[in-house]
């Protein structure tokens, strides 16, 4: 019966000292082979090994777990814990963070990765996380913005009657339009079917999108008109992190916010091979009128302040950075 007691009392011990493991679903809608995806992969890893194991993060890749917008709505309820989601997609609830989508606001990624690091950015992701219950953090580069289609676009011109795949965002419809063409919105997971049978002529993606979803199988003319540098976000449930240790919160927050550069880094690497990589599959490289796109887009920066005031003249202070 002692015996019994002691093994009672050495069990109680273990299972004081070591607790279960948690469980946190991380969805986003990119390729495996996207660096959004690899990125999410080491914040995983990292996340376990600083924990010790008591924290897993699972990922849910490709938009398994829904559409960008459904990712966005199902993180906000709890739904999900982690997604990666664009500004663009929270511009559509959280209208300030569309400063980042103005078009030809940032001169190159590193630019970009200077405002997320700013005392301003830092404020407003506080906002959303008031407003949501939600961090924003890992803030990083998807990538510049090219056009890809059934034709040449050199000048503004050229987009004439051009439909434009575009996602479901409010803020890309608009500088797709102000660019000229006819934004046509379609979900990711449908953009290759689309180009490919023809609904749209053509869409707008980084090149490491381009690449990854293989859309210059469909797009053989590869239009560098660099319009935005799209950001993409890592958003995470509040309620999720508090079934954490107080620890281990501050861990997965760490964490997830050191991803930022790490994230650019493997994006820069990607853009740095990927003209060459479509060159070799026989896409039409075309050098564009980039100030005749800055002239025809210049506007959107006075129409959309308002999505900003609050904050002071972002625009502004974004170009001096």
């Amino acid at each position: 019966m002692k015996k019994k007691t002691l093994i009672a009392s050495g069990l109680f011990v273990l299972f004081s000292t070591y607790s279960y493991g948690e469980t946190l679903k991380l969805g986003h809608i990119y390729d495996v082979s996207h660096p959004w995806h690899k990125s999410a992969e080491e914040a995983a890893r990292r996340i376990s090994e600083e924990t010790e194991g008591r924290v897993d993060i699972k990922l849910f890749p490709s938009g398994s777990l829904g559409s960008e917008q459904e990712l966005l709505e199902q993180v906000i309820v709890g739904g999900v814990d982690i997604v990666e989601v664009g500004s663009g997609q929270i511009g559509n609830i959280f209208k300030p963070i569309t400063i980042t989508e103005m078009p030809y606001i940032f001169r190159d990624n590193d630019h970009l990765m200077t405002f997320f690091e700013s005392d301003i950015a830092k404020k407003i992701f506080n906002d959303f996380h008031e407003k949501y219950n939600a961090y924003i953090l890992g803030s990083s580069t998807w990538g510049v913005r090219h056009v890809i289609g059934n034709k040449p676009i050199k000048s503004p011109a050229d987009l004439d009657g051009f439909k434009l795949r575009v996602p479901e965002q409010a803020i890309t419809v608009a500088y797709a339009k102000a660019m000229g063409s006819s934004p046509t919105p379609v979900p990711y997971s449908e953009a290759y079917l689309a180009m490919r049978q023809n609904m749209v002529d053509g869409l707008e993606n980084p090149l490491g999108s381009i690449k990854s979803k293989k859309f210059y199988e469909v797009g053989k003319n590869l239009s560098l008109t660099g319009h935005v540098i799209t950001a993409v976000h890592y958003v995470v449930n509040d309620s999720s992190l508090s079934k954490l240790s107080t620890q281990d919160k501050k861990t997965v927050i760490d964490v997830f916010n050191s991803m930022g550069r790490f994230t650019e880094k493997l994006v820069n690497a990607e853009d740095e091979v990927a003209v060459d990589f479509f060159k070799a599959q026989g896409v039409n490289v075309v050098e564009v009128d980039r100030d005749a796109f800055k002239e025809k887009t210049k506007y959107m920066s006075e129409d959309y302040r308002d999505h900003w005031s609050e904050y002071g003249d972002l625009y502004t202070e974004i170009s001096k950075m």
